[in-house]
C-alpha cells in the first residue's frame, strides 16, 4: 500500500537548505515508492486511454505571493534568478501535491542566470516567469501571451527591488531603479547608474536576489488572478512600444514585431 503523502516534508528533500533542487526532479522523497506491478498496471491503463488523456495535467493551484517571495529569496543562492523563480513555484506545489510537480527538473533552470549563461540577454526573472506560465498554459496561447506580456511590462517599468528579507531586512540598503528593458545587461546597467555600485559588487548580487523575490510575487499574483478568472485589465505593452508599433507594426511598415520598450535598443 502506498504511504500517505503529508505536507510535513523535510526541507532538505526540496533542496531548499543546500545543493539546490535535484536535476531528476524538483524534489525527492515527496512521492511514495510504488512497485513494479503497480507501474505496469498504470502503464496498461494509460495506454488504453485516448491520446488526449495521456498527457500529464500540469494544473496551477493558487499560492501565497508573500510565501513564494520568501522562498525565492531563500533558494536564490542555489542557482540564480531564473532557477529561484521557477523552483519556488514548482517545489511548493511538489511539496503539497507530489506528482507531476515533483518530477519537474528544476535544476535545468540554472542556465538562465545572468541573462542566459551570463550573456546579459533576457533577464532570468522574466525568462523564468515565462517558463512557469508556459507550464500551466501550454495550449491556451491567448492567456499565455497575455500573462507573460503583463509580467514583462511590469518588470521593465516598475521601480525595483521592493522586497525586504524577513531575517535582517535593513542590514543592507539596496537602491531601486527602473529597468526600462527586459534585457539583463540593460536592467543591471540602469541599476548600477542609479545606485553607484559595480555590476560585480555584493550589493548588485543582493539587488538581483531581491528582484527575483519581487518577480515571483508578481508572477503568483498574475497566476492567481488568471485562475480566478479575474476581469482586471492587464497592461501588456508600454506606451513607448505601442507608439513605435503604430508605424512599424503589422498595419503600417510591418518591419518589426515587438512589445519591449524600443528605447532600450
Amino acid at each position: 500500500m502506498k504511504k500517505k503523502l503529508t505536507r510535513r516534508v523535510d526541507l532538505s528533500s526540496l533542496g531548499l537548505i543546500s545543493g539546490g533542487l535535484l536535476a531528476s526532479g524538483c524534489s525527492k522523497g515527496l512521492v511514495p515508492q510504488v512497485s513494479a506491478e503497480t507501474v505496469s498496471q498504470g502503464s496498461e491503463a494509460n495506454n488504453a486511454k485516448p491520446a488526449s488523456e495521456k498527457a500529464i495535467a500540469w494544473k496551477y493551484v493558487p499560492l501565497d505571493p508573500e510565501e513564494l517571495a520568501d522562498r525565492a529569496y531563500a533558494i536564490y543562492t542555489d542557482g540564480g534568478c531564473m532557477y529561484s523563480v521557477v523552483a519556488s513555484v514548482v517545489a511548493t506545489l511538489a511539496e503539497r501535491y507530489g506528482e507531476p510537480y515533483s518530477q519537474f527538473p528544476c535544476a535545468m533552470m540554472r542556465y538562465g542566470q545572468g541573462g542566459l549563461a551570463r550573456w546579459g540577454s533576457l533577464c532570468g526573472i522574466v525568462n523564468g516567469a515565462g517558463a512557469v506560465v508556459g507550464l500551466f498554459y501550454p495550449d491556451d496561447g491567448a492567456t499565455r501571451e497575455k500573462l507573460i506580456s503583463a509580467f514583462a511590462c511590469w518588470y521593465e517599468s516598475t521601480e525595483l527591488p521592493v522586497y525586504q528579507p524577513k531575517d535582517n531586512p535593513r542590514s543592507v540598503t539596496i537602491p531601486r531603479s527602473v529597468a526600462r528593458s527586459i534585457l539583463c545587461h540593460r536592467s543591471m546597467g540602469e541599476w548600477c547608474e542609479a545606485s553607484g555600485y559595480s555590476a560585480f559588487s555584493n550589493e548588485r548580487g543582493e539587488r538581483c536576489r531581491r528582484l527575483a523575490a519581487d518577480g515571483v510575487k508578481k508572477l503568483v499574483e498574475l497566476l492567481n488572478d488568471a485562475h480566478a478568472q479575474s476581469k482586471r485589465a492587464l497592461i501588456d505593452i508600454s506606451p513607448e512600444a505601442e507608439a513605435c508599433n503604430s508605424c512599424h507594426g503589422k498595419e503600417q511598415r510591418a518591419d518589426a514585431m515587438v512589445k519591449m520598450n524600443c528605447h532600450s535598443c
